[in-house]
């Protein structure tokens, strides 16, 4: 086999192995999106669920 053709057969190798392992990155990137998506609705739901019971305590102590 000529030089230029074993080349081109290993690189086409290797792009093929860099497009799968760019499909994997792919993959935890957006579990990791997802996990952070989750935990910015979790602290959003403490912090509104903490200012709730803020404005009623504040509402039972007035009365």
């Amino acid at each position: 086999m000529l030089k230029t053709e074993e080349y081109l057969i290993e690189t086409a190798d290797r792009c093929a192995r860099l497009a799968n392992e760019g499909r994997a990155l792919i993959d935890r990137l957006e579990a990791i999106s997802h996990e952070l998506m989750a935990k910015a609705v979790e602290l959003d739901t403490e912090r509104d669920k903490g200012q709730k019971t803020a404005v009623q305590s504040g509402q039972k102590a007035a009365s």
